[in-house]
C-alpha cells in the first residue's frame, strides 16, 4: 500500500498532494464520468437545486478552510474543483453511494477500534495511506482515496484519537447541514473524545456517517451516529465492552427512510439487508473472559464472508470487496494494517500518526 507524507502550509500541502496523485484523480473522474454527468444534470434541476443548494451553502458557511483544501487538491490534480465537490457531496443524498465497511470497538482492560474498508474492486490499489503534517495542526494519518478529502475511511490523529467511519444512507438530507466529508475533516483537530463528540453534536451533516472512536488518554470508546441532523451516542463500558457498526442505523430511533418503490428503492433495500447481515455476523462474536488479542480482531474481520463473517470478496450479488483492515490498540500504542492481498504489518501508533513507518 502506498504511503504519502506531506508537510507544510495548508495550500501547498494539498496542491502538492494533488500533483502527486494527478493520474489517480483523473482516472477516477474518467471512470465515473457517466455518474458525474448525471449528478451535474440533477444538480441543475429544480429538485437538485432544492437539495444541493442548501447543503453547499451550509458547507461554504461553516467549512471554508476544508473547501479551500479541496480546491488546492483540484488545482494540483488539474481537474475542476466542481467535479471533486460533486463527488464529495453525492453521499449526502443517500442513494448515490454503495454501502460498505464494518467497525468494532472494544473497551475493558484494553481499548481497540477496528475497521474493514469495503469498496469497489476498481479502487483496489488506489486506496493509500496519507499523513498530513499541516503547519500549526495536529498530525493526521488516514486511509485515503485520491480525489477526496482524507475523511471517509479510517483516521488516527496526533491528539490521541482513532476512528473508523461507516456510510449511512439519508434519503432526505438535513437542509441545514453541511457535507459530511467537511464535517469529518474538521473533526480531525478535536483535542479529545469529548470535544469530538461535541463537534458532531453541534455541527450536523446533511447526510450520514457513523464514527467509532477510541481515545488513548482515557481508554474510552464511543460510537456516534450522526445522520441528517440527528445524533446518537453510545459509549462502550467494561460491563458492555464490544460494540459493532455496519451501514444501517442502530441507535437513532427512526429507521433509515427508504424510498417506498422503484428500482432505486429495491437496490437500497438490498444494500440495507446486506448491512444487517454483516451486523448479525458481528453480533455473534464472543471474545471470552480474557482480553481479545489483535489476532482475534483480525480473524473477526477477515476470516470469512457472509453469513459467518464480514470479509467481502466481490462475489455473487455483492459488488464490493474489503480493501484493507485496520486495528488500533490504544493501550499498546500499535496499529495493524492488513491489505487486500493478506499482507499484514504492525507498527507504533504514534509513529504511524506522524508518518514514520516503524514496522515491527
Amino acid at each position: 500500500m502506498r504511503w504519502l507524507v506531506v508537510e507544510g502550509a495548508r495550500h501547498e500541502v494539498f496542491r502538492s498532494l494533488g500533483q502527486w496523485v494527478r493520474t489517480d484523480v483523473q482516472a477516477m473522474l474518467a471512470e465515473s464520468a457517466v455518474d458525474l454527468d448525471v449528478l451535474r444534470r440533477w444538480a441543475d434541476t429544480v429538485e437538485g437545486k432544492a437539495c444541493f443548494g442548501p447543503v453547499l451553502a451550509a458547507t461554504e458557511r461553516d467549512y471554508g478552510t476544508q473547501l479551500a483544501e479541496l480546491a488546492a487538491l483540484a488545482e494540483g490534480a488539474g481537474v475542476p474543483v466542481e467535479d471533486l465537490l460533486l463527488t464529495s457531496l453525492r453521499g449526502d443524498f443517500g442513494t448515490a453511494a454503495r454501502m460498505g465497511c464494518s467497525d468494532l470497538a472494544w473497551r475493558r482492560e484494553t481499548t481497540v477500534v477496528a475497521h474493514n474498508e469495503d469498496a469497489d474492486p476498481l479502487l483496489d490499489g488506489r486506496l493509500m495511506l496519507l499523513t498530513l503534517l499541516v503547519e500549526g495542526e495536529a498530525a493526521v494519518t488516514a486511509l485515503w482515496y485520491p480525489g477526496t478529502l482524507p475523511v471517509n475511511a479510517f483516521v488516527v490523529t496526533g491528539q490521541g484519537l482513532a476512528w473508523g467511519i461507516n456510510h449511512i444512507p439519508a434519503v432526505h438530507p438535513y437542509p441545514g447541514g453541511a457535507g459530511r466529508h467537511f464535517v469529518a475533516r474538521a473533526l480531525q483537530q478535536a483535542a479529545g473524545l469529548d470535544e469530538a463528540v461535541a463537534h458532531l453534536q453541534t455541527h450536523p451533516s446533511a447526510g450520514g456517517f457513523t464514527y467509532t472512536i477510541a481515545e488513548r488518554a482515557s481508554g474510552r470508546a464511543t460510537v456516534v451516529e450522526a445522520v441528517a441532523g440527528q445524533i446518537a451516542i453510545v459509549e462502550a463500558t467494561p460491563d458492555n465492552p464490544l460494540h459493532w457498526h455496519t451501514n444501517h442505523l442502530r441507535h437513532i430511533p427512526e429507521p433509515p427512510d427508504l424510498p417506498p418503490a422503484g428500482p432505486e428503492a429495491t437496490e437500497l433495500r438490498d444494500r440495507y439487508a446486506e448491512s444487517v447481515a454483516r451486523g448479525r455476523a458481528l453480533s455473534g462474536l464472543t471474545p471470552g473472559p480474557t482480553e481479545p488479542s489483535r489476532t482475534w480482531f483480525l480473524q473477526a474481520l477477515t476470516s470469512a464472508p457472509l453469513p459467518h463473517g464480514v470479509y467481502r470478496v466481490a462475489a455473487g450479488p455483492d459488488p464490493l470487496m474489503t480493501l484493507c483492515t485496520a486495528i488500533a490498540d490504544m493501550n499498546s500504542d500499535t496499529i495493524t494494517i492488513r491489505s487486500s492481498t493478506g499482507q499484514t504489518v504492525t507498527c507504533s501508533l504514534t509513529s504511524f500518526t506522524h508518518g514514520v513507518p516503524a514496522i515491527s
